[in-house]
């Protein structure tokens, strides 16, 4: 968990994705309306999620879309997710309900619109679902089709890019609404892996060794108490030299 940081935080933005912060969770919010064209591929609907710094190094433990979207067929639809350091993009759905032959034919799952959270842990698949009386289409959580946990040991902090394409002509639709969740961890040594952070010297646990640390110390000089780093049972000073080689943010 990250103590540098308030429990809340906001970041607010007109027309452009908002970030809330809650301890190790992040969510990043877009409401902006924009069409999805009907040029069977040839123009997307586009939501960038920017992710801030969180002043510490961490890595992504945890990943989930949610998606609003009105289209009158979502067999025409591409949905991928692509993260910050853009080593891959991942398809969330590809023309759900599109096979070669048979109901429901070569236009895929002619319902319409989502509603839906694109979600790992979720007990059924997007690409799979066509239902012919439900309206959404898709809704609720929903598998995607490339597992979002393949994004767990990436540093979440960057723009995250969100699109949506129409890949048959016939029928347009719009983007209504979008949310990105990332869950994080602390990553001190930035391997890839949560891990603990260690600070020596950090004693009102601000994460930073400084003024305050080295007042604190002094005031328990000769004593005992939790200045003694050393734990030899006084403050003195070998536990100075080790608050001053701690100097400055933790890592």
């Amino acid at each position: 968990m990250n103590e540098r940081l308030p429990s809340r935080w906001l970041l607010t933005a007109m027309l452009v994705p908002v970030a809330t912060l809650v301890a190790d969770e992040l969510v990043v919010e877009s409401t902006l309306v924009q069409p999805v064209p009907d040029d069977s591929g040839n123009s997307s609907a586009l939501v960038e999620f920017v992710v801030p710094s969180s002043g510490d190094p961490v890595v992504t433990t945890g990943v989930r879309l949610s998606l609003r979207l009105e289209h009158p067929w979502v067999g025409d639809l591409r949905v991928t997710l692509r993260p910050p350091d853009g080593s891959t993009e991942l398809v969330m759905l590809d023309r759900p309900g599109l096979v070669p032959a048979g109901f429901p034919g070569p236009f895929g799952c002619g319902g319409d619109d989502l509603d839906v959270v694109f979600d790992d842990s979720a007990s059924a698949s997007a690409q799979d679902t066509c239902s012919l009386v439900a309206s959404p289409v898709l809704a609720g959580p929903l598998r995607p089709l490339q597992a979002l946990q393949s994004l767990s040991g990436i540093d979440p902090e960057g723009s995250w890019s969100l699109t949506v394409t129409d890949l048959q002509p016939g029928d347009s639709g719009q983007l209504i609404g979008a949310s990105l969740l990332v869950e994080f961890e602390i990553d001190c040594d930035q391997d890839g892996l949560p891990d603990e952070c260690t600070c020596p010297g950090d004693l009102d646990g601000d994460r930073v060794v400084g003024g305050a640390d080295l007042s604190g110390l002094l005031s328990q000089w000769n004593g005992t108490g939790e200045a003694d780093l050393d734990a030899n049972g006084v403050v003195d000073g070998a536990d100075l030299a080790i608050l001053i080689s701690a100097w400055g943010s933790c890592r």
